[in-house]
């Protein structure tokens, strides 16, 4: 996959949801004006799961394209070398004698094992960083509540940016929030034509934002170390 593939992928993806969004909304225009508010009850919960879908598929489309490269985890920053490494980390956190990743044995004295788990992972770790960057792409999870934090989360994750979509924490938050006790039956308010607006148009400049920063990682290399 090339990044103008990569790129491709990502608006293709993105069309159809604007689309979807846009088609639901202007279902408004046969709904009489005394439903319009409950109607856009439904509209949140369309608005918030392309919020969430687009940023999962965004992401994890990234990472496999970033594994279709065929880097070794020393070409890479800090943060994917970390999210390719599960394997290792878990290996390095269970003190089995019997460990696939760690082959020494442990020594009888067990107050050793942690001191002697860390020497081994130091000894190996030039070994590690020389073998192909290999990223599960379950790597990002939305958690099925996409909150701002939970956003930062998964951009920290992949060695993005984490503060680039600040401006609009609070409206994400009211989003999955409203989305939430619409869902779970709690809400029996409708939703004004101003509060789906404000959301609406915060989660399309999210989804274009993603879209921008992930195309921009691809084309200008951004996932590699700096010299």
């Amino acid at each position: 996959m090339t990044a103008d593939e990569f790129r491709a992928s990502l608006e293709t993806d993105l069309a159809w949801r604007q689309e979807e969004i846009a088609f639901f909304k202007n279902q408004l225009n046969y709904v009489p004006e005394i439903h319009k508010n409950r109607y856009r009850k439904s509209l949140v919960l369309i608005l918030y799961s392309h919020l969430e879908g687009y940023i999962k598929l965004g992401l994890q489309t990234y990472v496999q394209y970033i594994n279709s490269l065929g880097l070794t985890r020393d070409m890479v920053t800090i943060g994917l070398k970390a999210a390719s490494m599960n394997k290792e980390f878990n290996a390095y956190d269970n003190l089995d004698r019997k460990c696939i990743v760690f082959r020494r044995e442990l020594p009888e004295d067990t107050g050793l094992h942690k001191f002697f788990r860390r020497v081994d992972f130091v000894s190996k770790y030039e070994e590690f960083m020389e073998r192909n960057l290999e990223i599960d792409d379950g790597i990002v999870n939305t958690e099925s509540n996409l909150w701002y934090l939970v956003l930062q989360k998964n951009l920290y994750k992949l060695g993005l940016p984490v503060d680039m979509f600040e401006m609009y924490k609070s409206d994400i938050d009211a989003l999955v929030n409203r989305r939430n006790s619409i869902a779970h039956g709690s809400f029996r308010s409708g939703i004004t034509g101003e509060e789906f607006q404000r959301w609406e148009v915060s989660v399309i400049d999210v989804l274009s934002g993603i879209a921008r920063l992930l195309y921009d990682f691809a084309l200008h290399e951004r996932y590699k170390k700096s010299d």
